[in-house]
């Protein structure tokens, strides 16, 4: 609730008692969708405004201490900077914040997907921090500057004209539905005049009293509420607070927290399970081989008969009955039509042997199989009594889960056409002028070979160098070149000149067009352009 219009409100008071008559020194981000304020005063040197566009989690918020990143920054509206803040507003009926500096203001729009900031300067053009385009940052800019700004809260006026509570939500989109569902909780009848002297309360509340946070097990996450709010039970230890930035910051740490313990237990779980399956399927497996046993005195009584029966086994026999004299058993046993009769007698003498050390490490591997089910099954059990994120951590470090790299959905994730040579070397291409750079320039190690046909337009290659030390055989470069040619403007041709180097010989300088480099070195094969028989394509 606290991106409400209404606690928006009151967070816009509260960043203009602290925040006008200070200094923006610098505007930079060092994560995605959001933007810090250096905003220093005399006691405190870090000070910063962070301002969040996420669209799941809109904030404004001030952070008493924060150090900028050293690395992986991006600066913004250098140009107007120093400014000074003069006023913070909030448009009217609408969740725009409008910070007034002395030679721009700054516009922040919070709409879900399309949430932005715009750094509007007295002098020249408009400044946009998410790109959008050409013509929508003038329908935007439109929108934006035709609204009214408030520099205080005040109730809305129902007009007289609106005669029931769908009128009313219609006419004021931005009673959410926490708010609706707190008047539900406090009227029991359809009495309209009761519903506008209730909501007229309700909305007073969101602006003037202590702020709770606190877990609700109904909506499965923390929430932001006015002390006075009756429509949800505290179900856990409640967090109170007089002001919305310190509220706010409360929220943010136990949400965050929370979302951690979220995604451990979902990864634990996953983890968990798959292993579970896995070794369940290897015990049952292993156990009907343990079960069946060791069938090595039977290859060899086999093998003892046909040996004393050898006259009798004949080439392009499938099989044969014997007796065994020192037994009193006959045999029907199977042989192989085109081995000789001695061939058959190694061939179960080999089985034998096999079959003891095949049976034993059977019993071996099942042992291990089942110590290690056991305990995944007592690391089940602790996941289940983990309450803490504290214990998810451990039991994670316990499982040797290593922590994944999150790709921001901003970040390149080049899909390329790629084959494996001999089930061995991995070769990559590039599907566009855009992935051939991604390719050339980032996917590559500097010891991977890089082809790229002479002459002619096409695919950027890569073929993959995991140990530089291990030379790479001759009819592998020239696989490699061969799908070069493929998939280039010769696949036509009978054959076609490759240009192949190491990738740390090409280059890419600023200003040349996508998918174009140059090679600082180059080789040259003249190679028929086809996928090779030795190579199978895995990804698609």
């Amino acid at each position: 609730m606290y991106k409400n219009y209404f606690y928006l409100n009151r967070a816009v008071i509260e960043l203009r008692d602290k925040l006008i008559g200070s200094n923006i020194y610098e505007v930079f981000t060092q994560e995605k969708e959001t933007l810090y304020f250096h905003i220093p005063i005399e006691e405190n040197e870090y000070r910063h405004l962070v301002v969040s566009i996420n669209q799941s989690e809109p904030y404004l918020i001030i952070k008493d201490e924060h150090r900028k990143a050293r690395k992986n920054v991006v600066n913004f509206f250098k140009e107007l900077l120093p400014a000074k803040i003069e006023n913070i507003q909030i448009a009217l009926s609408d969740r725009i914040i409008k910070i007034v500096c002395d030679n721009f203001y700054l516009l922040i729009p919070i709409r879900g997907t399309i949430s932005n900031m715009i750094a509007m300067p007295v002098i020249g053009e408009p400044e946009f921090f998410r790109k959008v385009k050409r013509i929508d940052e003038d329908e935007l800019i439109s929108d934006l500057i035709s609204h009214n700004y408030n520099d205080s809260f005040n109730l809305p006026k129902i007009s007289s004209d609106i005669h029931n509570l769908d009128e009313l939500k219609k006419t004021f989109s931005y009673l959410t539905k926490d708010i609706l569902n707190e008047l539900k909780a406090r009227t029991s009848s359809n009495d309209f005049i009761q519903q506008k002297e209730i909501l007229m309360r309700i909305l007073s509340q969101i602006n003037n009293d202590p702020i709770q946070i606190f877990y609700s097990n109904d909506l499965n996450r923390y929430v932001f509420v006015p002390s006075g709010f009756i429509s949800l039970s505290r179900d856990s230890e409640v967090f109170e607070y007089d002001n919305y930035q310190d509220a706010l910051l409360k929220l943010l740490a136990v949400g965050n927290k929370l979302s951690r313990e979220q995604r451990l237990k979902k990864e634990i779980s996953k983890y968990l399970e798959k292993e579970l399956s896995i070794y369940s399927n290897k015990l049952n497996s292993l156990k009907r081989r343990v079960d069946e046993g060791s069938k090595e005195e039977l290859y060899r009584k086999y093998a003892d008969v046909l040996l004393s029966n050898l006259y009798k086994i004949k080439k392009g026999m499938k099989e044969i009955v014997l007796d065994d004299f020192t037994s009193s058993r006959t045999f029907k046993i199977p042989l192989n039509d085109k081995f000789t009769s001695k061939q058959n007698v190694d061939y179960y003498y080999d089985k034998a042997r096999g079959e003891k050390i095949n049976y034993s490490k059977s019993l071996e591997l099942y042992q291990s199989a089942k110590s290690s089910y056991d305990i995944l099954l007592e690391l089940q059990k602790e996941f289940e009594n983990c309450d803490d994120l504290s214990k998810l951590i451990s039991l994670k470090e316990k499982l040797g889960l290593k922590d994944v790299k999150v790709i921001e959905k901003n970040e390149p994730q080049m899909k390329f056409r790629h084959f494996i040579i001999e089930n061995k070397y991995h070769v990559f291409v590039g599907r566009d002028s855009k992935s051939n750079d991604y390719l050339s320039t980032k996917f590559a190690k500097q010891n991977d070979y890089w082809f790229h046909a002479r002459g002619y337009a096409g695919s950027h290659v890569l073929l993959r160098v995991d140990n530089p030390k291990e030379g790479v055989p001759k009819n592998i470069i020239k696989n490699a070149a061969s799908i070069a040619a493929y998939f280039s403007k010769a696949k036509t041709a009978g054959t076609a000149p490759v240009a192949y180097t190491f990738a740390k010989f090409v280059t890419k300088r600023k200003g040349m067009e996508p998918g174009k480099v140059m090679m600082q070195k180059e080789n040259v094969l003249l190679v028929k352009p086809e996928i090779p028989n030795n190579s199978i394509q895995v990804e698609d």
